[in-house]
């Protein structure tokens, strides 16, 4: 299967969903590639890390994540782990400019060489990922990529610098 887009988000966690949800609020069409069977990575009713931000000394949490914080406020007075993530689930599904990918790796990417934007000389020209439910190959071509997937899967696969390990 080949699909293009105005943007892929790699990483169907916390800071990938609102990447996808805010680009596709602003038009673009999105593809949103997660490798688990349920949205939210750490928050997510599989691992279970509630999503804390930014209290204390007056702080509130703004945007995408105070939609949300509120959706599962009024749904979920219990505070029940897979209510949040049917409210999770349901933000990304609502924006009909995400098309959403469950249970697929990101394995592979193309590159290519030549003269680019800010004086760039390589960019992504596709990336491969093997969704495991329907065991089908996708390659997905997109004006931009967004690597939110915790581990960096697209340094290693593209040839960029990247570090491993604790910074000093």
């Amino acid at each position: 299967i080949h699909l293009s887009c105005d943007l892929c988000v790699i990483g169907g966690g916390i800071s990938g969903m609102f990447a996808a949800i805010a680009a596709a609020r602003e038009g673009l069409q999105d593809i949103l590639i997660h490798a688990r069977p349920m949205l939210g990575g750490n928050a997510s009713s599989e691992i279970r890390m509630w999503v804390c931000g930014a209290r204390g000394s007056g702080n509130r949490e703004t945007g995408i994540l105070a939609e949300i914080m509120l959706e599962n406020l009024r749904r979920n007075t219990t505070k029940n782990i897979y209510v949040w993530q049917m409210v999770l689930n349901e933000f990304v599904e609502r924006e009909k400019n995400i098309t959403l990918l469950l249970n697929c790796t990101c394995n592979d990417a193309e590159v290519e060489q030549g003269e680019f934007a800010d004086g760039r000389t390589v960019r992504i020209k596709s990336i491969t990922g093997y969704q495991m439910t329907t065991q089908t190959f996708i390659d997905v071509e997109a004006a931009l990529y967004a690597d939110c997937s915790g581990d960096s899967i697209l340094a290693p696969l593209t040839g960029a610098e990247f570090r491993i390990g604790r910074e000093c």
